[in-house]
């Protein structure tokens, strides 16, 4: 993101030169800068997404689920920070597709099933894998990978008392809403826990080298 990169070296340079900050202060805060802009498009361009595609709600509620627990879990990042949002982008909308054209047509029981299966799975898959590392985050201290750990734990904990408790409340209010949001939280918990693993390691690969051969950088 060759505009944003700008103009987060433009003000860090200029707020560095104002509170008169060393080279390595400067680059510390053109890092923080970046990441705020950055994660700032990133939800404006997902929400538009959502808006366009009338699914707002849900991509928002797939992306955050998966982000949120990517802090802690890790996992397999794209070689660039634009193809990184345009895979993020793409595939929380295929997620969104699946959802409504199949898992929104389940029985409520048979949706509790695919619930109560997928949570399990998430917690064998974290058990095994949980934190994985990258390139730029290699996680070889061991205090911080058990921190880490730890850390995904308990949020996969919380998404699952949201998740049950969201279908119960739906079940007995039939506030429909609920099953939309409960159903994309798991949806969003899945797509981050499949990113442990060597599947999403390879779809994002894939998904990667599609969009550098489209001269994405």
């Amino acid at each position: 993101m060759g505009a944003i990169d700008n103009i987060s070296k433009g003000v860090s340079e200029k707020l560095g030169n104002r509170l008169d900050k060393t080279e390595e202060e400067k680059a510390v805060l053109n890092y923080g800068l970046f990441i705020i802009i950055h994660t700032s498009l990133s939800i404006v361009l997902t929400f538009i997404a959502g808006l366009v595609t009338g699914m707002a709600i849900e991509i928002m509620t797939i992306t955050f689920s998966a982000a949120w627990l990517k802090r802690y879990s890790g996992g397999v990042h794209a070689n660039t920070p634009n193809r990184c949002l345009l895979i993020g982008i793409i595939v929380s909308l295929t997620l969104c597709f699946l959802y409504k054209t199949g898992m929104i047509l389940l029985e409520d029981n048979m949706l509790l099933l695919i619930l109560l299966i997928g949570i399990i799975v998430s917690y064998i898959v974290l058990y095994y894998k949980c934190p994985v590392g990258s390139k730029n985050k290699p996680l070889k201290k061991e205090s911080t990978r058990k921190k880490l750990r730890k850390k995904a734990f308990t949020l996969v904990n919380l998404y699952s008392i949201a998740i049950l408790a969201g279908y119960l409340i739906y079940k007995k209010q039939d506030i429909y809403i609920l099953k939309d949001i409960i159903s994309c939280m798991w949806l969003g918990l899945l797509l981050q826990i499949s990113m442990l693993t060597k599947f999403g390691q390879k779809l994002i690969d894939v998904l990667d080298d599609m969009l550098g051969k489209l001269k994405i950088s």
